[in-house]
């Protein structure tokens, strides 16, 4: 199981647009905790801290979120918003888990051999990046390799051919295509011949 890491998180009292402002020219991120059965709980997290997290457990991780109200909290990342001009992270929405209770998570498919497809001058067409899974928090991975160098013109996945880890199910329907393979020879059509005098 990977480690769990644990953020420090400020608990907020008030959630008005002039304070959020202030947060974030303090190098905080302001968030809410949601869960089942739970009334929303405001945070504020260090943007660094935060983002220093992200990048190295991933999107899927379990965090322990530590309140300076005295609270602990296993959470998810459930999303974020970003600002539209920077893209900086504006606001976080952490989803409280249990490790007992299963969960449906969104996770990133990562390709692998398309530099082998290409060598052959075969185009990869992707219909999915990503798949709805079904999973207890500590299994839910932070992506679902898929290897398609061995593949051919004609070839498909389906969601039903994935390989996916231990203890996890499909949330959506199996027979959904997850990517084909074309032969760019077919795609370059030969030059039209010049009409007959």
């Amino acid at each position: 199981m990977q480690e769990t890491p644990i953020m420090e998180v400020e608990a907020r009292s008030e959630i008005k647009k002039g304070k959020n402002k202030k947060l974030r020219e303090n190098g905080f991120i302001p968030g809410i905790i949601s869960g089942k059965g739970m009334e929303s709980i405001p945070v504020a997290v260090k943007k660094d801290e935060f983002r220093k997290c992200l990048n190295k457990f991933g999107r899927n991780a379990i965090i322990k979120l530590n309140s300076s109200d005295g609270n602990e909290y296993n959470v998810m990342v459930k999303g974020f918003q970003t600002s539209p001009l920077h893209y900086d992270i504006i606001h976080i929405d952490f989803q409280k888990v249990s490790l007992s209770e299963e969960i449906k998570a969104q996770v990133p498919i990562k390709i692998t051999g398309q530099e082998l497809l290409e060598a052959k001058r075969l185009i990869l067409n992707r219909q999915l990046d990503a798949v709805l899974v079904t999973g207890l928090p500590q299994d839910i991975p932070d992506d679902i390799e898929v290897d398609v160098s061995n593949l051919t013109p004609g070839s498909t996945i389906k969601l039903s051919d994935l390989t996916l880890p231990k203890g996890l199910t499909l949330s959506s329907g199996s027979d959904q295509l997850l990517l084909s393979v074309n032969d760019a020879r077919v795609q370059e059509s030969e030059e039209p011949e010049e009409p007959e005098a």
